[in-house]
């Protein structure tokens, strides 16, 4: 198979790892067209000042030890791709779940941009950043990948890992300075180091989704909605373990949360409404019923819970903030379900609000004989 080869790799402050699996690709005979990198603006500082440095960085040195022409294997500094916020700004390191979000988007993104062409080849190299970065490249990989693409870890001797002056074996071989297991300085010559290009089974499901969704890069939760939520599914409330399944996914909820939809889920259960969209008054209640009505509608109670913010949340709502209340539960119930099931199964069970009768009510749409609810061994 002719086409690009890239290298589509993930790095934090540590940009050795670049140039390791560039060795290792190399020496396994491995093509090499382009270099890609998603990292932080640390990151970003760390690859322009060791492996790039105006010409003279490491990857410049692998060349030219390794008789690669320059140009052959093209990083230029594009290719370094930043995670920014939403105002633009480069995000210094991923310590919040919204950074996170824009980690796992920017994987998507990238990955289903360097996959679109079928003769190119891809390999995904996750060994490098935190953690989340590889978990997230490689969930990207599994929803992207094609046959001829491959997810690489790369090890490297124990000795030579910590090692800021160690970027790949030289041909000719050099005394360099690290840090044995007790954190001591010591001097090792490099015909020692290792490093193994580790291939990583994984499974893709490029095959199954639909030509709609390869158009654009989309969040894996809308494209695990193509998958799994063809056919109509029940939503599970189970009251005792505080979660929903739906789609065949679980989603926790803190306790007054939980009790606020599940009660919502019992009205919509235990009403008459038969239709997708045939709603009432019995199943879609005001904000103000939903505040006041606590005795009847067991919005905290159902739960037999004694989490003090529960206690102070009803404690509150007895002082006449009841409806703000509610209303920040439902925004945040509404966010959650659409973050963890994507934007077509969150429209199914989310939280709807309707105007009847000229007032605007709130209660799920899901048809009632799609829903259970559980309470211990019973089904409510």
């Amino acid at each position: 198979m002719t086409g690009k080869h890239t290298l589509l790799a993930v790095s934090g402050l540590s940009p050795q790892i670049l140039t390791e699996a560039l060795y290792a690709l190399i020496m396994e005979g491995r093509p090499v067209d382009e270099v890609h990198v998603i990292t932080t603006r640390q990151g970003k500082d760390a690859i322009h000042a060791q492996i790039l440095a105006s010409g003279q960085g490491a990857f410049f040195q692998l060349l030219r030890e390794y008789g690669i022409p320059e140009g052959k294997i093209m990083f230029p500094p594009e290719n370094i791709h930043v995670l920014k916020d939403a105002y633009g700004f480069e995000l210094d390191d991923i310590r919040t779940t919204d950074d996170n979000d824009l980690l796992i988007e920017k994987c998507m993104e990238l990955t289903w941009r360097l996959t679109m062409h079928p003769k190119d080849t891809v390999y995904f190299l996750i060994a490098g950043g935190r953690k989340t970065m590889s978990a997230c490249l490689a969930l990207a990989a599994q929803f992207y990948g094609r046959p001829q693409d491959r997810i690489y870890h790369v090890l490297v001797s124990p000795d030579f890992e910590s090692s800021r002056d160690f970027f790949f074996p030289p041909k000719e071989p050099k005394d360099i300075t690290t840090r044995d297991k007790n954190g001591r300085m010591i001097t090792i010559n490099t015909r020692y180091a290792t490093i193994d290009l580790v291939p990583m089974p994984f499974v893709s499901v490029r095959q199954y989704l639909e030509d709609k969704d390869l158009r654009e890069p989309r969040a894996p939760q809308d494209l695990l909605d193509g998958l799994i939520c063809d056919m109509p599914q029940r939503l599970i409330i189970n009251i005792d373990d505080m979660k929903i399944d739906f789609c065949k996914r679980e989603l926790d909820f803190p306790p007054a949360q939980m009790a606020l939809y599940a009660r919502l889920a019992s009205m919509r259960k235990d009403c008459s409404c038969q239709g997708e969209r045939e709603v009432c008054k019995e199943c879609f209640k005001k904000i103000d019923e939903l505040a006041e009505d606590q005795e009847r509608l067991k919005l905290f109670s159902i739960l037999k819970c004694r989490s003090p913010f529960v206690a102070y949340a009803v404690k509150q709502e007895k002082g006449g903030t009841g409806t703000e209340i509610i209303r920040s539960y439902i925004s945040k119930i509404n966010r959650k379900i659409q973050k963890h099931f994507g934007a077509r199964s969150s429209n199914e069970i989310k939280i709807h609000s309707m105007k009847i009768d000229g007032d605007t009510r709130y209660g799920l749409t899901i048809r009632p004989d799609r829903i259970e609810v559980k309470k211990g061994n019973l089904t409510i």
